[in-house]
């Protein structure tokens, strides 16, 4: 696979680009890189893993792991994130985990 120039350096990216762009653009590259191909089957469920997990993560992280504020950050249900929390390995780390 190659690697594409965005023309924009990660500080920029971040300020000035929206979540739905900054996907479109990275998806975009990521198709580009398979030169003509196609990615193999299961793509929507590999996209959803790869940023479920830091998505999650980085949610507990920014409400101290409280996970009730997290739930709500991410629109879901507290019972539904922690299950979420135990399927992704995620209840090891007590910064992450706290219960509210």
């Amino acid at each position: 696979m190659t690697q594409k120039s965005t023309g924009m350096n990660s500080a920029e990216t971040v300020v000035n680009e929206s979540l739905g762009s900054a996907v479109d653009r990275l998806l975009s590259v990521y198709f580009d890189a398979h030169e003509g191909g196609l990615p193999s089957a299961g793509l929507y469920a590999r996209v959803i893993r790869e940023v479920e997990k830091p998505m999650i993560k980085l949610a507990l992280g920014a409400t101290g792991g409280n996970q009730a504020q997290a739930a709500r950050v991410l629109g879901l249900n507290r019972n539904t994130l922690r299950k979420k929390i135990t399927e992704l390995n995620l209840n090891n780390d007590p910064k992450l985990t706290k219960n509210y």
